[in-house]
């Protein structure tokens, strides 16, 4: 049997999967800020898509008024902040078990700090694509350009939690950190994305096949969503903080 190399796909999933199922029940604590956005999300105008809550902003110049803007933007900071919560604990409980250290209240209490700092850097990226996006709309150029934006955007951020909570970084090296480890953790990173299309393309096409005994489609996508709210991202995330913790060799 071959030694697995910390810095390959397979003991970075290796590790993965053995740190989320000895802290499964501690994971599935945090992860429950991400099923209470879930019912804030559906508040807002939006459509259920393939296990996600995406919001639609083509009409909101027609059909809402001040007060309902307000709501929305509420809304979105309170979801958009327990979900920040939720990534810093479970990254937290990775930075734990990896560093073999017990954390400390005063490390505890650094969960506040870096949730608000990961807000700011995931409110900040939102602004940035939502701002592009309206321009773009506005100027008549193809989608296509806006969700180029969007997507630059969410490479910026993706290793947004980890960079906080591991490395304790500043809000505004953030950005360039994530391009970093996406640039030299590349095949783990395409490693995450295609775990990530098919752990939620199975969970989205289950649900859907069993809309007929569940009685509703629209049901059934939300069971999906729920789902891999509280299991799948759990996991992502997870494996997302391995593949971060793979450029530190001794770890």
């Amino acid at each position: 049997m071959g030694i697995i190399r910390p810095d390959s796909f397979s003991g970075v999933l290796w590790h993965t999967l053995d740190s989320y199922t000895r802290n499964f029940k501690f994971l599935l604590l945090f992860a429950i800020p991400f099923l209470i956005v879930l019912p804030l999300a559906l508040l807002l105008p939006n459509f259920a898509s393939f296990g996600g809550i995406f919001l639609r902003f083509g009409s909101i110049s027609r059909d809402l008024g001040l007060l309902d803007l307000l709501f929305i933007a509420v809304a979105f900071c309170v979801s958009l902040l327990l979900f920040s919560f939720g990534l810093v604990a479970i990254n937290m409980v990775v930075k734990t078990e990896r560093t073999l250290k017990t954390v400390s209240f005063y490390e505890f209490e650094k969960i506040e700090m870096y949730t608000f700092k990961l807000f700011a850097v995931f409110f900040f990226a939102f602004i940035i694509s939502l701002a592009a996006n309206i321009f773009l709309y506005e100027k008549g150029l193809h989608s296509t350009l806006g969700a180029l934006v969007s997507l630059i955007a969410s490479l910026l951020v993706v290793f947004a939690p980890q960079a906080i909570v591991m490395d304790n970084q500043s809000a505004k090296y953030v950005p360039k950190n994530s391009i970093s480890v996406i640039f030299k953790k590349l095949p783990l990173f395409i490693g995450y994305l295609v775990v990530a299309i098919v752990l939620i393309g199975i969970v989205s096409q289950v649900f859907i096949s069993l809309a007929p005994s569940i009685g509703s489609t629209a049901t059934a996508q939300l069971l999906a969503v729920a789902i891999n709210a509280l299991l799948i991202v759990p996991f992502l995330e997870v494996l997302k903080a391995q593949i971060y913790l793979s450029k530190y060799t001794l770890l």
